[in-house]
């Protein structure tokens, strides 16, 4: 199996909503990057798996402090960055598929965050979905109450969030060399769902 970077996952499912982000080849790309934001980013090694477990994200950076900071995360991945803008949301979800050798390419899709790996709230369909069954999916959760709205905030659109899974099971049946896919986070910000991280794994018979 060949893992995709964050970077290249994310052009094989370019449809999908993303923070405003940018691969930088140098701190000095990287300072105009956020400077034309203005606004924090999360810094992320790039080409490089569990960067979270491996202390190579960094959140809350400035353009003051990203010179430092894109060092660093350079020098431990492939020579460049990934910015993007940092989101606050209300809600994790996960999004994802496989290839099962039973019934072929299934989507998932459950709740995101310390929750996802305590208590493993997925719910797989046969990809294409059909119309109406994410929303039939989400009301199989255990969680599904979160979905509808946390402390008077707004519901989870599930129409968009259908557009999330339809991306990623699209890509499974139109692309054989694609043997997996995770959109982990996908952050729900005032109830429209943002993909915070993608990877795609291809098959050992496959190329990049």
């Amino acid at each position: 199996m060949k893992t995709l970077s964050e970077w290249e996952s994310k052009r094989r499912l370019a449809d999908l909503p993303y923070p405003r982000e940018a691969l930088t080849g140098s701190r000095e790309e990287a300072e105009r990057f956020v400077s034309a934001l203005g606004k924090p980013v999360v810094a992320k090694a790039s080409g490089v798996a569990h960067k979270t477990e491996g202390g190579l994200v960094r959140f809350g950076v400035t353009a003051s402090t990203v010179g430092p900071i894109w060092d660093q995360l350079a020098a431990a991945g492939d020579g460049k960055v990934l910015l993007a803008e940092q989101v606050a949301a209300e809600l994790e979800l996960i999004v994802g598929g496989y290839r099962d050798p039973s019934f072929g390419p299934l989507v998932t899709i459950g709740i995101g965050g310390i929750a996802a790996e305590i208590f493993g709230d997925v719910v797989a369909l046969l990809a294409p979905p059909e119309p109406g069954e994410v929303a039939n999916a989400v009301a199989q959760l255990s969680g599904r109450k979160l979905l509808q709205g946390i402390r008077g905030g707004p519901p989870v659109d599930i129409d968009a969030l259908a557009r999330v899974v339809d991306t990623v099971a699209r890509l499974l049946v139109e692309d054989p060399s694609v043997a997996e896919v995770d959109c982990n986070p996908v952050m729900v910000c005032q109830g429209a769902p943002m993909v915070v991280d993608a990877l795609v794994v291809l098959a050992d018979h496959a190329s990049a």
